[in-house]
């Protein structure tokens, strides 16, 4: 087969005139007496009609103290019924929503309200300090509006009273390729820069997700609403008027728990915390029969823990997509349409998802590769980023408009979509690429290692050589040479890890569960 663009299928877009906000608006009316979404930490839930009702009242708060679309509000938060009820009213306004994780740093939301400058920002109680020491570094003022009690700033709680013209309200028109959404890039191989979603692309990604064709009618997820998987998931919902089932962190007991509970139908988690699903003892004490779908992504997933999902969950298929928050989703396999290819496929993060463009191209020459070719990633479609906030976005588009994402991968004769590294994380031993992730999976496959991620060291002429920093399960103590032994006996003598193995209690990873290998290699290197 010859070099080609690969194109997901076609569907009617439905989102050509309203914005981010009219659309939530709608869908509250017209899913008014459904479970909108529900706190599984708590076990508290929320109709759409509760949602319409407290967010018009914040918006007509935020309209008092006029907000715009020319504005910017802030959000740091974790899950709970309340920290999505602001977002939803601001987005009525037009303003343009942005999300802070409260796992960051002070230095690293001083960088990062540097970039967006917001005009309000609301945060829960237990991160109010984290966020007047990053305000006061970055040298901003804003108002800050509590989750929770406070005597100094506003709370959330006094702008939900009700309202005497609430009844009245409705989402103010904005331009729909205006910035709706930002979200920040992840920062693993350099400062984040904020990325822009108009009200249409984000809408699109939305709507993807839709006739990518996996079961939403009641999801959960943990991540919150500063990844774009915790916004996507928010509109998917709000789309059919299904359930939206959080929680703050993830145990694999409690997962469980609650799929059994609510009837979950479909979860989201990242590779590494599925295995707290597949050590659970005796899982059978659980009635899964409801759940259909595994959804995944981000990080490899070894084929050992693939086959213990399977196991785990023998009425769901395990899906595992390949997205970016420039773009949204761009591969997964579609439960129906490619079911004969799910369990052959491992490994694969699945067809190029509806009306995307993806093509993988020789960084070199910028030639268009065919099947089976390793090359980077490239992908077009109308769910892309209109661009970085603030920030020339030029060089992250090729001469055809397409995006770089910075993944190296390739597509085999089935038109099935293979990621194989980011290609800032490769490097070069005897003029050899390696790539981190597939020594990775090896790793993993030892019954004593519970994490791990590789990397490399300096090692003179010859280049990087592989290192390690592995947690073993815990009561395991396997040693170091057993450990190199082991690799050395499945990969090949490029591979091998020269630069030894660190033994460490916890990997550096973001709030998803991406490994984050620039602090990996720093923290290694002071044991080298």
């Amino acid at each position: 087969m010859s070099a080609r663009i690969l194109k997901g299928k076609e569907f009617h877009p439905n989102f050509d005139k309203i914005s981010f906000g009219e659309f939530l608006f709608e869908c509250c009316e017209k899913y008014a007496d459904r479970i909108c979404q529900i706190d599984g930490d708590l076990d508290k839930s929320e109709t759409y009609s509760s949602v319409k009702t407290r967010s018009t009242r914040v918006a007509l708060n935020l309209q008092k103290k006029g907000i715009t679309s020319t504005d910017v509000v802030c959000f740091c938060s974790t899950n709970s019924l309340d920290n999505s009820i602001p977002l939803i009213a601001s987005s009525y306004l037009g303003a343009k929503v942005v999300n802070l994780d409260p796992t960051l740093s002070v230095r690293n939301i001083q960088h990062l309200l540097s970039l967006v400058t917001p005009r309000i920002i609301f945060v829960e109680e237990e991160s109010l300090k984290l966020i007047e020491k990053s305000l006061k570094g970055a040298k901003l003022s804003c108002e800050i509006i509590v989750f929770g009690k406070s005597t100094k700033h506003g709370t959330f709680a006094e702008m939900t009273l009700p309202c005497g013209d609430e009844k009245a309200f409705k989402p103010s028109k904005t331009d729909i390729d205006d910035t709706a959404v930002m979200f920040f890039s992840s920062g693993t191989t350099g400062l984040p820069k904020a990325i822009c979603h108009s009200h249409r692309s984000f809408l699109q990604i939305v709507e993807t997700s839709f006739y990518c064709g996996y079961d939403c009618r009641s999801i959960l997820h943990f991540t919150t609403m500063y990844w774009i998987t915790g916004m996507a998931i928010l509109g998917r919902t709000f789309l059919d008027g299904s359930t939206r089932v959080f929680a703050r962190s993830m145990e694999g007991e409690k997962t469980l728990q609650m799929i059994e509970k609510y009837k979950l139908t479909s979860l989201f988690v990242a590779p590494i915390y599925t295995y707290q699903l597949t050590n659970v003892p005796n899982p059978e004490r659980y009635d899964l029969s409801s759940f259909r779908c595994l959804l995944t992504g981000g990080t490899p997933m070894s084929t050992d823990q693939y086959k213990k999902l399977t196991q785990l969950f023998p009425k769901a298929q395990v899906l595992f997509g390949y997205g970016m928050s420039e773009i949204g989703l761009l591969s997964i396999f579609h439960p129906e349409d490619d079911k004969h290819l799910i369990d052959t496929k491992v490994g694969s993060c699945g067809k190029v998802s509806p009306r995307t463009l993806l093509k993988i191209v020789n960084p070199d020459n910028e030639e268009i590769v065919g099947p089976n070719q390793e090359g980077e990633v490239r992908a077009k479609s109308d769910a892309m980023m209109t661009g970085y906030y603030r920030n020339d976005s030029a060089e992250c588009f090729d001469g055809d408009g397409f995006l770089k994402t910075g993944d190296i991968g390739y597509y085999d004769d089935d038109g099935c979509v293979y990621v194989i590294e980011r290609i800032k994380e490769m490097f070069k031993y005897q003029s050899w690429h390696i790539v981190p992730s597939s020594i990775e999976a090896v790793l993993l496959e030892h019954p004593d290692i519970e994490e791990t991620v590789v990397f490399g060291l300096p090692g003179g002429a010859e280049g990087d050589v592989p290192a390690a920093c592995v947690v073993l399960k815990d009561g395991c103590t396997t040693d170091k040479e057993e450990i190199e032994k082991f690799v050395t006996e499945r990969v090949s003598d490029k591979e091998k890890l020269r630069g030894g193995v660190i033994f460490v209690e916890s990997i550096p990873k973001t709030p998803t569960g991406k490994l984050i290998r620039k602090e990996a290699k720093e923290i290694a290197e002071k044991f080298v």
